[in-house]
């Protein structure tokens, strides 16, 4: 009875190891997805914030410069 219950307990370790890394990557690609969409959510105000900037900024030039006016 002794003989067997080492390799029953080597057994359950690995198989508690192999869970332990399961929940741990399950953990691990939750908190990728979250950050990598919150840092997406974050760029798009970014962009948007700085494209509408650069939008003023060339409408300001367009009206200063006399020779820029497109003829439609």
């Amino acid at each position: 009875m002794k003989i067997l219950l080492v390799p029953l307990a080597i057994l359950a370790f690995i198989v508690f190891l192999l869970i332990l890394g399961a929940i741990g990557l399950a953990v691990a690609t939750t908190v990728i997805t979250i950050v990598g969409g919150f840092f997406k959510l974050l760029a798009k105000c970014v962009r948007f914030v700085s494209r509408g900037g650069r939008r003023l900024r060339s409408r300001r030039l367009r009206k200063q410069t006399p020779g820029s006016a497109s003829t439609d």
